[in-house]
């Protein structure tokens, strides 16, 4: 909505008895069959509208209606965008409700193209604003990127969208590693431009794993010295540790999780850690003293994944 104006929506309604005085034909361009792909021009809809609120929220609107140079007619051709955005723009500048998750990103900018050609910039901040939180999933990024990038011309928008994308891929991959690999596998796709912004924007404070601290994440290794552990560390019980401690295992839903409360007072593989167990059954499960090494076999393995 552009403003929390609670009587505004109730202008479109016809009952509410202030008739509208400016009509929009929205008018796009339709095949015509075996014509040598030639097309013309039909009218999409129509958008109503009072020009007074019209020429309120946009400065356009405003020279247009109400300018030296005002227009004279009723009913006003619009072209070049759909009958869609143009009705959103409208029921934004009458504080309509409008859900905008459920916009494709191709639909925003239709909007956003609106925006700036009737100079909304509050609109304008909005879309900005969606795109920031756009559902976007890793199979998708580079698409995205790419609409990104077709749509330069908005540039608030899509530095704003591209910003997502780089969050986007730095949440999936987590290591230098990983991002360099999906990096290389851009090569030859046509997205290379897009790949370079968007590592130049992936900004990790370290090149290491959150969990084991390594670059080379050690995901199901063995955790076999003292001075490895360190509080808030994650692990699961070792394969082979498993047959002394079945139940220290798994849980009912899967493999439970270790995490380190607090670290070993003596350094060495024969000492005790305090972990608390947790897994999908118990969030807050025990605390109990551990062995880092038991029977010749070392308890614990890293769970970062």
């Amino acid at each position: 909505m552009a403003e929390n104006h609670p009587m505004l929506p109730c202008l479109l309604d016809p009952s509410f008895g202030i008739p509208t005085d400016v009509t929009f034909q929205i008018m796009g361009l339709e095949d015509l069959d075996n014509q040598n792909g030639q097309e013309k021009e039909v009218m999409l809809g129509e958008v109503h509208g009072h020009k007074i609120i019209l020429g309120l929220f946009s400065p356009v609107f405003k020279r247009a209606f109400f300018g030296p140079a005002k227009e004279s007619k009723d009913v006003i051709p619009v072209r070049q965008t759909t009958l869609e955005a143009f009705r959103l723009l409208v029921d934004y500048i009458y504080s309509k409700d409008i859900d905008w998750k459920y916009l494709t990103i191709l639909e925003i900018y239709d909007v956003v193209n609106l925006a700036e050609k009737y100079e909304i910039q509050k609109l304008m901040e909005k879309l900005k604003t969606q795109v920031k939180s756009f559902p976007v999933e890793m199979e998708d990024v580079m698409e995205v990127a790419n609409t990104a990038n077709q749509f330069k011309q908005f540039p608030e928008v899509s530095s704003a969208l591209m910003i997502r994308c780089a969050e986007v891929i730095k949440e999936s991959l987590k290591t230098s590693e990983k991002l360099l690999q999906f990096a290389t596998d851009q090569s030859g796709t046509g997205n290379e431009e897009h790949i370079l912004k968007l590592m130049t924007m992936i900004k990790l404070p370290n090149s290491t794993c959150e969990n084991c601290r390594q670059v080379d994440c050690l995901n199901g290794k063995l955790i076999t010295r003292s001075d490895q552990f360190y509080v808030g560390c994650k692990m699961s019980i070792s394969k082979d540790s498993v047959t002394y401690w079945p139940s220290y295992g798994t849980g009912v839903n899967g493999q439970k999780l270790y995490t380190v409360k607090d670290l070993p007072q003596n350094p060495g593989n024969n000492t005790q850690c305090t972990v608390q167990i947790t897994d999908s059954d118990n969030e807050n499960g025990p605390q109990l003293a551990m062995h880092v090494l038991y029977h010749n076999n070392y308890t614990f393995c890293y769970k970062c994944e």
